[in-house]
């Protein structure tokens, strides 16, 4: 895979670069994330030592994207941003009853929900949008931003480092990724609906 312009032109300001990459895939989701972080760990990372700095920043280009969907959520509240989802939802993957869901994961564990919405495809990008509507706490909201950002970036990259050279598809490696991480979550719910049975009174 030949490396587009614009992320040419963006990995030649070295870390800031790729910040802003992460940025941009957050807020315009033209390409998928599983793919994109795998072709840069493939592609753009040229060091073991530099692995780390790579998914720091685009970690951070990641939560600021984040918190710019949850600002907007809650510059627009609840009846504007219903309205112009209902109107141009379906053009940026965001149909009306896929919002309606993603605030209804709010209702029970704020944290938990934030953090895994991070590391699930689509959810991660627009998931802040009802976060910013219901005015969920800033601090938490971040913190759980910045994890989910980290363990999607940090696997992402790490699988795209580990395949240089090898002409491995960055798709495939992408879905695999994916795929390991939604089988984790499941897992993750699946206990903690366990938990919530078993402390409830017979």
């Amino acid at each position: 895979m030949d490396i587009p312009g614009p992320i040419a032109a963006l990995l030649a300001c070295g870390l800031p670069g790729i910040a802003g990459i992460a940025l941009g895939e957050k807020l315009i989701p033209v390409v998928p994330s599983y793919v994109l972080y795998v072709f840069l760990g493939m592609s753009a990372v040229p060091s073991g030592g530099d692995l780390a700095a790579t998914i720091l920043a685009a970690t951070l280009g990641s939560s600021l994207g984040a918190l710019a969907w949850y600002g907007l959520g809650r510059a627009l509240g609840e009846r504007r941003t219903e309205a112009a989802v209902e109107r141009w939802g379906r053009w940026v993957f965001l149909p009306p009853q896929r919002y309606r869901h993603l605030a209804g994961l709010y209702r029970r564990n704020h944290f938990i929900a934030t953090l895994l919405g991070q590391v699930t495809p689509v959810v991660r990008i627009y998931m802040p949008i009802p976060a910013g509507v219901l005015g969920l706490a800033l601090a938490p909201f971040t913190l759980a931003i910045v994890l989910g950002n980290l363990a999607w970036d940090a696997a992402l990259l790490g699988i795209g480092y580990a395949l240089r050279g090898s002409g491995g598809d960055p798709l495939k490696a992408g879905l695999a990724v994916v795929a390991g991480l939604l089988l984790t979550e499941t897992l993750a719910v699946l206990a903690l609906r366990w938990r919530a049975r078993k402390r409830r009174p017979a």
